[in-house]
């Protein structure tokens, strides 16, 4: 089960329609902290990343051998945490590489609507995320959170939450707390999932969730607290990317600039690309204001 059970529940509100009316977009996401959108993003773009991700799980053995690559079939006994052991790295370091993995978190219809969003131009943070999660980790399911502790520079910063593929509730989707970003930044606790702390909201915080269909965007302001849902199903790897993005007049930490995890730098992430791709290095053209993380 989730780390914080939910007793309270909606469904998500969809904010899709309110595309068209920036202001209407901006006063909803002021309430709830959260905006979801259905088919924001074209199928085809989704489903090539997650064909390439699958064949990264593939090349390392984690996927049943006799199934549909696109299923996303865990082999039998196998079960990979997100940590820095050397099976992981050598993973992730793969995924970070693969430049369809980075072009997502650029895709025009991101982009335009965070536009509207922040009424400016927007920076997307080069560190994105991938998580994948095995059907019998329910141990280790991403515990209710906020993103600005492990984000710092602007609390205006807001996680895209993509599932690579339809994911129903019960393969792992997300949930939010509506109106949580109100509270400010919350105390946490040591736990056990991705980013290895938690949050600890009221036993009757309403929590808004419900199935993704492929194409489907989540977004969340970095205070609104969220938290993963247990993978329920008997054999099947949820995949999932986290792609952050703020106003380009804010304050950025400078670790948002750098790879995530820190298993490798941008020189092997890039290094087969071709030499003249415009997705390299796209913020240094930015007059940014950059501000060290405190030690």
């Amino acid at each position: 089960m989730a780390h914080q059970t939910m007793r309270n529940v909606e469904p998500f509100l969809d904010s899709t329609l309110l595309l068209d009316t920036p202001e209407a977009l901006r006063a909803r996401a002021t309430e709830k902290g959260y905006l979801f959108f259905r088919s924001l993003l074209d199928s085809e773009s989704v489903l090539d990343l997650r064909r390439q991700i699958l064949e990264v799980c593939q090349q390392h053995g984690w996927l049943a051998e006799d199934m549909s690559l696109m299923d996303g079939v865990s082999k039998e006994g196998c079960l990979f945490i997100e940590s820095a052991s050397p099976e992981w790295r050598n993973f992730y370091t793969d995924v970070q590489r693969l430049r369809a993995f980075n072009a997502l978190a650029l895709h025009p219809a991101i982009i335009t609507m965070l536009e509207k969003l922040f009424d400016e131009e927007v920076l997307p943070h080069p560190r994105n995320i991938c998580r994948v999660i095995f059907p019998n980790a329910v141990a280790h399911t991403t515990p209710p959170h906020q993103d600005n502790l492990y984000i710092g520079g602007t609390d205006e910063t807001w996680t895209a939450w993509i599932p690579a593929g339809d994911c129903p509730a019960s393969l792992g989707s997300l949930a939010v707390a509506p109106g949580s970003h109100t509270l400010g930044k919350l105390d946490t606790v040591k736990a056990t999932g991705a980013g290895g702390n938690a949050v600890v909201l009221d036993e009757e915080t309403l929590w808004a969730c419900g199935d993704f269909a492929c194409g489907d965007v989540l977004i969340c302001h970095s205070l609104t607290a969220h938290q993963g849902q247990d993978n329920e199903s008997e054999d099947r790897l949820r995949i999932s990317l986290d792609y952050r993005y703020q106003p380009q007049s804010h304050p950025v930490r400078d670790d948002s600039l750098e790879p995530h995890m820190h298993f490798t730098d941008w020189t092997d992430i890039y290094s087969g690309w071709a030499a003249d791709d415009p997705l390299k290095y796209y913020w240094r053209d930015w007059d940014l204001q950059v501000n060290a993380r405190q030690q």
